[in-house]
């Protein structure tokens, strides 16, 4: 399914929980694997940047990202080593746009928030705005997930079922071939969120909504990879919250979000939240994540 895998890592960031099932899956899935590590500024004002590191100081960092990479990777791997000196969300876009992975891996970036705030660009995270401008899929790694190399065993994906269903239907094939691919199991979840100022429905209604939600994903996975080991939740409340309230109560190992580019100056408040709460790796489809040559033309046929 992925043919190359670039993980990417920043400075002082702990990046071997994300080395370590980065490289797993590119050795499950016989994909080429890429590293990148992007050493931050040495000096700065405001968003001009007045010096990077110096020769001597990325030696330092390539030794230290070999030493990680022969720690945890898989026997028979052998990964391309990158190193970069900037502001790490622009250097990792600008090698993923040149490189088009199929699948790019985040580890910890939480010294380039520094330098997000001093940009600007945006009150979401690092993480944020690189899925806002990935070709690929990108997935978080917690410094602290559960860093088994095997496959994932249950994948809990969110859905929006007011969106555009053609879209809908790419981000459901891709999460079912995913899933089949890996042997798991791939769980659902369509959060219902009353309108502002609606009155709570009755129990009767809440009934009836949650069987029309139930019985739309039914229909639209069908026919999807391994759809006889797809399962459905519908639950009341926040999206953000629900997913990571199933995640625990499921043990679920991957989580799948969906992101779409929210206007300038919004907050993605579910993605922020799930970012903030994940206790496993979280795979972020944004805009761009499902490009062309990745996409089966047939489904959005299915409304």
């Amino acid at each position: 399914m992925f043919k190359l895998v670039l993980l990417a890592l920043a400075d002082k960031a702990d990046g071997r929980a994300a080395a370590q099932v980065a490289g797993a899956l590119a050795a499950r899935h016989g994909a080429g694997f890429a590293v990148q590590h992007v050493s931050a500024p040495v000096g700065q004002e405001g968003g001009c940047v007045l010096q990077l590191p110096g020769e001597a100081d990325l030696a330092a960092r390539r030794a230290e990202v070999e030493a990680l990479l022969r720690e945890v990777m898989p026997p028979g791997l052998t990964a391309d080593v990158m190193l970069g000196a900037g502001f790490a969300h622009l250097e990792i876009l600008k090698t993923a746009r040149i490189l088009e992975p199929d699948l790019l891996v985040l580890g910890g970036l939480d010294e380039t928030e520094r330098c997000r705030r001093e940009l600007s660009a945006s009150q979401g995270s690092a993480a944020v705005l690189v899925a806002d401008g990935a070709p690929c899929p990108v997935l978080v790694v917690p410094s602290a997930a559960d860093t088994a190399c095997g496959p994932f065993e249950r994948v809990l994906m969110a859905v929006d079922l007011s969106g555009d269903t053609g879209r809908l239907m790419q981000q459901l094939d891709f999460a079912a071939r995913l899933a089949a691919r890996e042997g798991a199991e791939l769980l659902v979840l369509h959060a219902l969120r009353l309108p502002p100022g609606e009155p709570t429905p009755g129990h009767d209604e809440m009934v009836r909504r949650i069987a029309i939600a139930r019985d739309r994903m039914t229909y639209l996975c069908k026919g999807l990879p391994g759809a006889d080991r797809i399962g459905f939740i519908v639950s009341e409340g926040a999206a953000g919250v629900e997913l990571l309230k199933h995640a625990r109560e499921r043990k679920a190992d991957l989580l799948v979000v969906h992101h779409a580019s929210p206007q300038k100056g919004a907050q993605d408040e579910t993605l922020d939240r799930v970012l903030e709460g994940a206790r496993c790796p979280a795979l972020l489809l944004g805009p761009g994540a499902l490009a062309a040559r990745q996409q089966n033309p047939a489904l959005a046929m299915r409304g």
